[in-house]
């Protein structure tokens, strides 16, 4: 993580500022309040949201996954904008991997944008592969990357 911050179990109190994060982060189709709490009741889904060590209060950004059996499943990732560029997002993800190999998953998938090309180069740098476009994913009609990371001797070094 980066210093100064620490991810932790997100709580129903960090909603508000998860959802000013979400409104700019994800203009297309943002997750809704009842998307974030329904979380809260799947035995299988990680909510994790990113604050600043000092005083718990600075949410920079979240990260939502499920893991489930052999395989891991990221539903959403943002950072605040002024805090983007940072490694937030690669630090979220890399801790969403190493619980993913802990839990004994196979691999990780995620959809994401085609038109979002940091996020796309983002995960081929984690070592993700574009392995299925699934027409029309988004509410909107965009298409959507399917892309895989498969786990198999993958040590766990997050």
């Amino acid at each position: 993580m980066i210093e100064g911050y620490s991810l932790r179990p997100a709580t129903p109190e960090d909603l508000d500022s998860v959802l000013e994060i979400e409104a700019v982060a994800q203009p297309h189709g943002a997750w809704t309040r009842s998307h974030f709490e329904s979380e809260f009741e799947k035995p299988y889904s990680r909510f994790l949201v990113c604050t600043d060590d000092e005083t718990d209060s600075q949410r920079v950004g979240y990260i939502v996954y499920w893991i489930i059996f052999e395989e891991a499943s990221l539903q959403t990732v943002a950072v605040h904008l002024d805090h983007r560029g940072m490694g937030f997002a690669k630090s979220m993800l890399q801790t969403m991997i190493s619980d993913a190999l802990k839990g004994g998953a196979k691999k990780v998938n995620l959809e994401v944008r085609k038109s979002n090309t940091r996020a796309i180069h983002l995960y081929q740098r984690l070592g993700f592969s574009v392995t299925q476009v699934r027409k029309g994913f988004y509410s909107d009609g965009e298409d959507a990357f399917q892309m895989t990371l498969h786990l198999e001797g993958v040590p766990v070094v997050f």
